[in-house]
């Protein structure tokens, strides 16, 4: 009974996951202009337009390898894959042997790299342009959401998402310094992810992968809002033996939480403007310091440094 538990959590999670990922999206840009004192476009829009796109057929450049018509799919796939190895509502899912914090960054870095190597190889301009922006805020960005992870790792004593969430929410991982830090981190990079703009990269597809591009995009940017949700704020978060009382709960903590990042994220964007392409490198290279810092600082309690 409890597998069957597990394995239905599992899939209620990644169905969430996948229609909650163009929601955010447009609730987003929704919240985004009516704190710019503008009407903004509906929250549902991101659904419309996967709907139009999804019924044209896409083109392919002549220049475009078997790379270019792979890449979409792939890119989906491994953040799909991440996104289903980062707990939302409930613990014991049925993948959280798996759940390992360097598998799911390892997945959300395939799934850039895949789309980068598409960009360079459609041969366009522009795609290519993007790519090369893209790979240069990711040479700062990955490394620091590794170590952030891996100072949350070091201090629970292991590796696996679930034991880390279930120790934080029980208070058990100290210092609570370098969790504090380790979260400013990943909260600047959150920022600079949603800053960042996809549009060079999305002009090389039409049809049904571009479709496949927005929705990776749009969950990608969910992952990282569930991971900090899931490492720092688990309350809520029950077992997954806990259906039915247990699974409302979480749902509505998680619900609550989506909100709160939702409206936060489009306040810092509305009183900052838009970031310039320099400034977030600067803001991916603090957030490297900050993720650095908080490992040693996590070292140091230990007395390993």
């Amino acid at each position: 009974m409890s597998f069957v538990l597990s394995l239905l959590a599992q899939i209620v999670h990644i169905v969430l996951m996948l229609a909650a990922a163009p929601t955010v999206a447009g609730a987003l840009d929704w919240v985004g202009a009516r704190l710019g004192g503008r009407a903004g476009p509906a929250v549902l829009r991101p659904w419309h337009d996967l709907a139009r796109l999804w019924r044209k057929t896409p083109l392919t450049m002549e220049s475009a390898s078997v790379v270019s018509r792979l890449a979409p799919a792939v890119a989906l796939g491994a953040t799909l894959s991440a996104a289903a190895l980062v707990p939302s509502f409930s613990l014991g899912m049925a993948l959280a042997p798996l759940a390992d914090v360097l598998v799911a960054v390892s997945l959300l870095a395939l799934a850039r790299i895949a789309g980068s190597l598409a960009a360079l190889d459609c041969g366009a301009p522009l795609p290519a342009l993007a790519a090369q922006s893209g790979c240069a805020r990711a040479v700062l960005a990955e490394p620091a959401l590794m170590l952030s992870v891996v100072s949350l790792a070091l201090i629970g004593g292991n590796f696996n998402l679930d034991l880390i969430i279930a120790q934080q929410r029980d208070g058990l991982l100290l210092p609570a310094a370098a969790s504090a830090v380790a979260l400013t981190a990943m909260l600047a990079l959150l920022f600079a992810e949603a800053s960042a703009t996809e549009d060079g990269l999305q002009q090389m597809a039409s049809g049904t992968d571009l479709a496949i591009l927005r929705i990776t995009v749009w969950l990608r940017r969910l992952v990282w809002i569930d991971l900090i949700g899931a490492l720092f704020l688990p309350i809520g978060m029950a077992g997954a033996g806990g259906f039915p009382l247990g699974w409302l709960i979480g749902l509505a903590s998680w619900a609550v939480k989506l909100a709160a990042f939702t409206v936060g994220l489009s306040a810092v964007q509305t009183m900052l403007g838009r970031v310039p392409r320099r400034g977030l490198s600067d803001l991916i290279g603090v957030a490297a310091l900050l993720a650095l810092l908080a490992t040693i600082m996590v070292l140091a309690s230990t007395g390993t440094v």
